[in-house]
């Protein structure tokens, strides 16, 4: 099974990122309804393993964190045809994320190690933009985007299932935070 822990996001904020994904110049927008920020990708993880996190998430202590947006970003010179809201990083965010991999670790997922550059995906393209399009994206990386922020009370453990669509993400479990 595909799966993922992530925070959701409040309504405000959905409702501005959308305004936000129409002005941009390239790619699919993620429908608004995956809308989230990744905390932990697990990847293709057996059913014993999901209830061994989710028995793991659900005796954790897990921290509140206000999530804060700060502008547009991609990732690589925008290799992956990727662009997203960037959220500011803090202590309580990067505590949160943290002990989520710890216990994905601990439950038998083999997560990579690398930096948490906190976002929420907004457009995904096939190939890297070219030309003017390249151009408008560019100049509008790093701009702020006016999104109101939150305090992040939950945690989800989402199924993700790939269909022709795209993919449609359920809710597994929730884990409260603070």
């Amino acid at each position: 099974m595909r799966a993922f822990v992530a925070l959701p996001l409040t309504d405000p904020a959905i409702d501005a990122l959308t305004r936000v994904q129409s002005t941009l110049p390239t790619g699919k927008p993620v429908p608004e309804e995956n809308l989230h920020l990744t905390l932990a990708y697990l990847g293709e993880v057996s059913e014993d393993v999901l209830e061994t996190l989710h028995d793991m998430l659900s005796a954790a202590r897990l921290p509140s964190a206000d999530i804060a947006f700060e502008g547009l970003g991609t990732f690589a010179e925008m290799e992956r045809g990727l662009t997203f809201g960037a959220v500011a990083p803090s202590d309580a965010l990067t505590a949160l994320q943290t002990k989520v991999a710890q216990l994905a670790r601990q439950a038998g997922v083999l997560l990579p190690r690398r930096r948490f550059r906190p976002h929420v995906t907004l457009t995904r393209a096939n190939r890297q933009p070219k030309g003017p399009t390249r151009d408008r994206l560019a100049s509008a990386i790093g701009t702020p985007i006016k999104v109101p922020g939150f305090t992040a009370r939950t945690a989800n453990l989402y199924e993700s299932t790939l269909t022709p669509s795209g993919a449609r993400h359920e809710v597994l479990a929730s884990y409260p935070l603070g």
